[in-house]
Order: structure tokens, then sequence, then C-alpha cells
């Protein structure tokens, strides 16, 4: 949820920023931007330069430096590129928020960001890295090389374990997923797996070869879609092409967020508990339970490239089934995407208190028959 801050005044905001506060500062897009958070970029001026602020008050002076690299002046621009997959980090701005970064990939998903200096150098830095920085070769390699690769493979199954890669401190493991790192490594070469598949550190040509078995014998766990859209980024097209179980919740965050600071006035998140079960016939107004829109399409995209996918599970808002009309759940654009991906072998579907939705009538047992359909 969005914190609460105290209002200032543009000239006080602009004594902080140490530039004056314009519209030109901003220019025109024709398509809506994220910031890095994946939370969209709000219209007003006012609500863009307290953003600003907070970007300005949390950057450490100095944090960067001895991987700085040099960044495009105003009106320049820098390219990344892998394959089909383009990164295209313009300088726009002399303010916080003076970099746009337009990320098209070759099968349609195209995010377009606002970032800070200090961001685009981060994009920038990972993007200088090359192979390199893993091992070409090492003594274990000059015999383990010689061995037939139908060998080579079963000693990588013999040594990567089956793992659980997660952001939850509940479940175990607290991993951070760096999406603007993934940003810089459109390939997903340098993903971060866990300490115990150490082999993939060891050289080049094994982490290349145990990758796919890595993605296939983690079990990956995401609070919502946003964290989704950040991994299936960060995995790359190895990762996204050998994914073999995932968990997430179909709700946005960034987006619960921006429809709480857009919708003034509402109830606090934390007392939402008081009023579970009466939202029917009530004029309570809660922009928290809604169906995800702004990142649907992007999600569903990536999950489309995952086509070794076949364990799944599905986090919803039990007050959410409860109070859409069943015709109306089904009529949604992101359930109807949902819904049309096809072959699941096992798909499970709970609240986020997790309780087990799928063993009930209605339109959870509906969209988990429609997931373990056939594909046609």
């Amino acid at each position: 949820m969005a914190k609460s801050r105290p209002l200032m005044s543009f000239a006080q905001m602009e004594s902080k920023l140490g530039y004056k506060i314009d519209t030109s500062n901003y220019p025109n897009d024709t398509t809506k931007r994220f910031y890095s958070s994946l939370r969209l970029i709000p219209e007003s001026i006012y609500e863009r330069t307290v953003e600003e602020i907070d970007a300005y008050k949390s950057n450490i002076p100095g944090a960067h430096s001895g991987r700085m690299v040099a960044v495009p002046a105003i009106g320049d621009v820098a390219t990344i590129a892998h394959g089909d997959d383009m990164i295209r980090l313009t300088h726009r701005s002399h303010i916080v928020y003076g970099f746009a970064a337009d990320i098209k990939y070759s099968f349609g998903v195209n995010l377009p960001f606002l970032l800070t200096k200090d961001e685009a150098v981060k994009i920038l830095s990972v993007a200088r890295l090359r192979r390199s920085s893993v091992p070409s070769i090492s003594p274990v390699s000059l015999f383990f090389n010689k061995l037939p690769r139908e060998l080579r493979d079963r000693v990588y199954q013999f040594v990567l374990p089956r793992t659980h890669w997660s952001m939850d401190e509940e479940v175990g493991r607290v991993t951070e997923l760096d999406l603007l790192g993934a940003l810089g490594d459109l390939s997903g070469f340098y993903f971060p797996f866990a300490a115990e598949s150490g082999i993939l550190t060891v050289n080049q040509q094994m982490r290349e070869e145990a990758l796919p078995l890595a993605y296939r014998t983690t079990s990956f766990e995401l609070e919502d879609m946003d964290e989704l859209i950040k991994l299936l980024l960060a995995i790359g097209q190895i990762g996204r092409e050998n994914i073999v179980s995932l968990a997430f919740g179909w709700q946005s965050n960034s987006e619960n967020d921006f429809t709480w600071d857009e919708a003034p006035g509402k109830i606090r998140r934390e007392d939402m508990d008081r009023f579970k079960g009466s939202f029917q016939g009530t004029e309570v107004e809660q922009p928290f339970l809604t169906l995800p829109v702004i990142h649907v399409e992007t999600c569903l995209q990536l999950l489309k490239q995952c086509r070794r996918l076949t364990n799944l599970r599905l986090n919803i808002e039990r007050e959410l089934i409860d109070i859409i009309d069943p015709d109306a759940f089904k009529a949604n654009v992101g359930i109807r995407g949902l819904s049309s991906l096809r072959g699941f072998k096992k798909v499970d579907i709970q609240s986020f208190d997790h309780e087990c939705l799928d063993h009930e009538e209605g339109v959870v047992r509906w969209l988990k028959e429609q997931l373990e359909s056939p594909v046609p």
C-alpha cells in the first residue's frame, strides 16, 4: 500500500530538487509509461514530482562509484540488443526521472519505462558485462569436457537439486528479483540461482548446458503478476522455454497502489477485515477488490512463451469470487485470456490465505477445467 506523505508545495519541491518544475520537463508520450516497480506514471505533474522527491531522497550519493558507466547525453540514445529483443535508452531530460527505456521483445511484449540516472547506469553496467565474468575454463572442465554430452547431462541431473525460488519470507528463502539487472541482460544468462546450484558458476560451458535443467528443477513462487512479469523478463528466453512449475497471485500490487492513490478518501487497507463479506449492497468503496487490468496482457504474453510450464498454482482473492457475478468473472478480459492457456497437467487455485478453492463448483472449477483441458 502506498504510504501517506506530508503535502509539499511546488516551491518546496523545487528547492529540494534544485530545478524548476515545468510541464516541458515531461515530454508527451503516446503510450503510458511505468516506473521500474511497474507502477503506472501518474498524469498529475504534482504527483509525478512527489515521486521524484521520493526517488531523490532514496538515492545514495556515490552508490554506483567504481562501476559508473557513461550515460547518453540529453537527446541521445543507447541501444542494448540480444537477438531480436532490444532496449532503447533515451536521455530525455535533466530531471530525476530523465531516462526513457523502451523494451521490445520479438514475441510482442513492449514495455515503456521512466528511469532515474542510477537506474539507467545499472542497466548499462550489466549490459557491459561479458560472459568472461563466468570463467571460460576451469581445472575440472579439462576432464569433464571430454565426457560425452549424454554423460555430462546425467551429472547435471545428479548435482542440481530440486529447489524452491521465492520472494516470500513465510515460505523460507527470500530472493531478490532485480528488474534493472534483467533489462541489462536480455539473455537471462546471469539470472541468480540459489547457492546450492554452484555448478552453474564453474564455467561458461557448464552454465550453458545446465541452465535448462536448472529451470526444470526449480519451482518459482511469486506474490503477484508484477513479480511474475519481472521474473519472466529476468530469466530470458532459455528460462521461459524451460520453466516447469510456477505459482503466483492473480493481482497487481502496483495497480492496487496506483488505484489507491487515484481514489483518495477510500477506506484504509488495514481496515479491510472489518468489511469482508459486506461489500455488496453497501456504499463502501474498496479499490483493491477488483481484477487486475493494466499488466494483464503483458503477463499473458509472457506466460505463452513458457511452453514447458505444466504445474501452475494461482492465488485469487476469495472475496472477488464471492462478489463478482460468475458471468462477469468469465467475461473479464484477463480471466478470458488466462482461461485460453491450455494443456497444464496440474492446476491448483487457492486464496491468499491458502484456502483451496478449486474443489468448489462455480467459476473456480470452470477456470481449473479450462486450464487443464488439452491444447486445441
